[in-house]
C-alpha cells in the first residue's frame, strides 16, 4: 500500500508540474462552439486529440514518473485522480466488473446542454488513450449514456480489443 501512496504523490506532482491553467468560462465556451461543428464530422477528430492527450499523459508518468501497472483497477484509480484534479468533472467512479466508467458534472454537457446525442466522447478519447499507453493494451472507450441526453450520469463503457 505504501508503494501505491507513493506513486499517487508522484501522480499529483505531475499534474501540477505538467498542467496549465485555462479559464474554466474559456473552454466551455470554445467546447461549445466546436461541438457546433459536429455535423461536419469534426467530433472523430476531437476525440482523436484527446486521445492522443491520454497517450502523452499515460507516458510521461511511466518514463518521468515511473508510474507503472498492468492491472486495469489500478490505472483507473490513477485515471481518478487525474480526472477528478482536471476540473473537467466533479465525480469519477468506476465499475471494474461492468467495465464502466460513470462521471458526474461534466464541463462538456455544461458548454453543450440537452442533446440527442453523446457530447463527451474527447472524454472517451483522453480515457482510451490513457488506458491504452498506461496498460500497453488495445483500449476502447465510448460514451454509451450522457448526462445531455437526460441520464443520471455519463457513462462510459470500456472494452479491451
Amino acid at each position: 500500500m505504501e508503494y501505491l501512496k507513493d506513486k499517487f504523490r508522484a501522480l499529483a506532482e505531475a499534474i501540477e508540474r505538467e498542467s496549465v491553467l485555462i479559464h474554466r468560462a474559456a473552454l466551455i465556451d470554445g467546447y461549445r462552439d466546436l461541438h457546433k461543428l459536429s455535423k461536419l464530422g469534426i467530433e472523430k477528430v476531437i476525440k482523436r486529440a484527446a486521445s492522443y492527450g491520454g497517450k502523452k499523459g499515460a507516458k510521461i508518468l511511466k518514463e518521468r514518473y515511473g508510474v507503472y501497472t498492468d492491472r486495469l483497477d489500478e490505472a483507473l484509480e490513477i485515471l481518478t485522480v487525474i480526472a477528478e484534479s482536471s476540473r473537467l468533472l466533479d465525480v469519477f467512479e468506476y465499475d471494474i466488473d461492468a467495465m464502466e466508467i460513470r462521471i458526474e458534472g461534466s464541463i462538456l454537457v455544461e458548454a453543450v446542454g440537452k442533446s440527442k446525442n453523446p457530447v463527451c466522447e474527447p472524454m472517451a478519447g483522453f480515457f482510451e488513450g490513457f488506458l491504452s499507453t498506461l496498460l500497453d493494451k488495445n483500449f476502447e472507450v465510448k460514451e454509451i449514456r450522457c448526462k445531455a441526453q437526460g441520464h443520471e450520469k455519463c457513462v462510459f463503457k470500456i472494452t479491451q480489443k
